[in-house]
């Protein structure tokens, strides 16, 4: 069978075609290897191309999940499969970065530590800027965004926040967002319900998030 092009990939897909899958995975390879090579991760160091696909497998993985919560009309549609696994495959990165940094590799506990600092930075050392100004600037933009989404009137307060449960992984340990949001008095957990089915209801839903992200975008500052 022929390649997706791209463009096939971003606007038609199956569910169910492992062609589709595989092409995804294909094309997002390349990209999250980048990232990980650029993060200068101590933990990563040597297994750099294995941290990269298994961050690119639970990429495809997630996006395979909720595509087929897509096709049941439970989450909004896809518009764009390789945006959708780009954003899911980054934010899975940032977790793995942030969860790994502090972790020190056995081989790093030698005589000469000094030699695997340099081999891992011309610098001879490891910069953390990026990270923290990323954590920063992150923590800083969704702590605003829970803040006014807060305040929102409650239809469009209400759909938005059903848009964000339904694509929210719930784990044992809040997500930003959602310690952001609890903080503003809103515990995003109570949204996570299926999106209305009944076609008034459905487009009602649909306009008022329309109109909330929109409201969102225009009143948080980035």
């Amino acid at each position: 069978m022929k390649a997706q092009t791209d463009e096939t990939i971003a606007l038609r897909y199956c569910p169910d075609d492992e062609a589709t899958w595989h092409d995804l995975h294909t094309w997002l390879f390349p990209r999250v290897e980048k990232w990980v090579r650029n993060a200068n991760i101590n933990a990563w160091y040597g297994q750099q191309r294995e941290v990269s696909e298994d961050i690119t497998q639970e990429a495809v993985l997630r996006t395979f999940r909720y595509s087929q919560r897509a096709a049941q009309g439970e989450v909004r549609p896809i518009g764009s499969l390789k945006s959708l696994g780009q954003t899911i495959a980054q934010n899975y990165f940032r977790d793995r970065r942030k969860k790994d940094w502090n972790l020190v590799r056995p081989s790093q506990e030698s005589d000469h530590p000094e030699s695997y600092l340099e081999s891992v930075s011309p610098l001879g050392k490891i910069d953390p800027s990026q990270v923290a100004v990323d954590h920063m600037m992150l923590t800083n933009i969704i702590a605003l965004a829970a803040r006014i989404l807060a305040k929102f009137p409650p239809g469009q307060r209400s759909a938005l926040l059903i848009d964000l449960a339904n694509i929210t992984d719930f784990g044992e340990n809040p997500t930003l967002l959602e310690r952001s949001l609890s903080e503003a008095g809103v515990e995003l957990k109570d949204y996570h319900h299926p999106l209305p089915t009944e076609p008034g209801e459905k487009n009602r839903h649909a306009a008022l998030l329309s109109i909330a992200y929109k409201r969102l975008r225009r009143e948080v500052a980035v």
